[in-house]
């Protein structure tokens, strides 16, 4: 089932990231306003946060720690970031970094992205025979990073999420989710001539 699964996950990210193409017109400085302020409708974001997940090289479940500097090339959309992972946040012994192609669907109110590509990895396994789990083998692997991205903006450029991910390479495979907090390069200032209105007393 896991081969299937990390396969299925990853044809959904690349189909999402075949769709971003089209054939419109791309302004780069184009904006729109919302509640006063100018914000500019292409952008780039920062996602951080952790979460839980497994890997199929570790006898336990883990936690992990990532931040994803997401931004963009004319129409497309790029990603580059990393995650650690481990028994603790505070003891990863696997260290992973992608930079991956991607889709983005933004609204007033949320944020959805796709993004798959290469990762390189790492991190430390235990001997197959050792009942302390013993970190003696050390590995650096190439392989393949895929994730899922949704997030509720409760500002036009803050917002709370999730993510479902994956990284595979030959040696393991590291799939699990985590929340996030949306941070976006969106804001370009106060609307000329805007006034809030007053509240009443």
């Amino acid at each position: 089932m896991k081969p299937i699964f990390i396969f299925t996950f990853f044809l959904l990210c690349v189909n999402l990231c075949i769709a971003q193409l089209d054939t419109a017109k791309f302004n780069p400085k184009k904006e729109i306003v919302y509640d006063g302020k100018r914000y500019r409708v292409a952008n780039s974001w920062l996602s951080f946060g952790v979460g839980a997940n497994y890997n199929t090289k570790w006898p336990k479940d883990e936690k992990n720690i990532a931040a994803d500097f997401s931004f963009f090339v004319k129409q497309h959309y790029f990603r580059l970031g990393a995650f650690m992972s481990g028994a603790n946040y505070t003891a990863a012994n696997n260290y992973s970094f992608h930079f991956c192609y991607g889709y983005r669907k933004e609204g007033q109110k949320y944020n959805l992205s796709a993004f798959a590509g290469p990762s390189t990895s790492y991190f430390r396994r235990p001997l197959s025979d050792s009942t302390n789990y013993n970190l003696a083998q050390v590995y650096n692997a190439v392989g393949a990073y895929a994730a899922v991205e949704a997030v509720y903006k409760f500002k036009y450029d803050v917002g709370l999420g999730g993510q479902l991910f994956c990284d595979y390479n030959q040696v393991q495979l590291v799939y699990g989710a985590r929340l996030i907090v949306y941070f976006s390069g969106a804001y370009r200032g106060i609307k000329p001539g805007y006034h809030a209105p007053k509240k009443k007393k």
